[in-house]
């Protein structure tokens, strides 16, 4: 004889990701834990991975109620809600040395970043971010800024 249901019974709960269960931005602290020279600054839904030199650039990660934003110094990229684990890996291939940011700056003045990825051994230009510069006639100065603690 076939055994009813109980619909009250349900089967086991799946188990919930991390980022389920903490913030994302709890979830980033947990996993810098293994970094401890790692500075970061943190306010209410953003952290910033402060830069550890001259050469690399600042990791940023912030949060509202409609999206997730990851920035590297000025470069920023939103993504909606159901993209957070974009969001977070963005956010780890900002640390990693397949990243750079080329700025572009006139006048001691950034205007221009554009990240960069490491692909078969050369870079490619991947997103760009921008805002007017009135000294357009001035010939820009570039620089590259890569961030070295995750190896790829």
């Amino acid at each position: 004889m076939a055994q009813k249901r109980n619909p009250e019974k349900r089967l086991e709960p799946r188990k919930k990701l991390l980022c389920e269960i903490m913030s994302p931005i709890e979830d980033i602290k947990r996993r810098l834990e293994k970094y401890p020279k790692v500075v970061f600054e943190e306010k209410e839904n953003y952290i910033c991975l402060l830069s550890a030199s001259e050469a690399g650039f600042d990791v940023w990660f912030s949060e509202n109620e409609r999206e997730y934003t990851v920035g590297f110094s000025s470069w920023h990229e939103h993504f909606d809600k159901d993209e957070l684990e974009n969001a977070l890996n963005c956010f780890s291939w900002g640390l990693s040395d397949s990243c750079r940011v080329k700025t572009y700056s006139r006048k001691g003045e950034q205007y221009k970043w554009q990240v960069q990825s490491l692909e078969n051994e050369e870079w490619v230009t991947f997103s760009t971010t921008a805002r007017f510069d009135f000294s357009f006639l001035i010939k820009p100065e570039i620089e590259y800024k890569i961030n070295r603690l995750i190896k790829s």
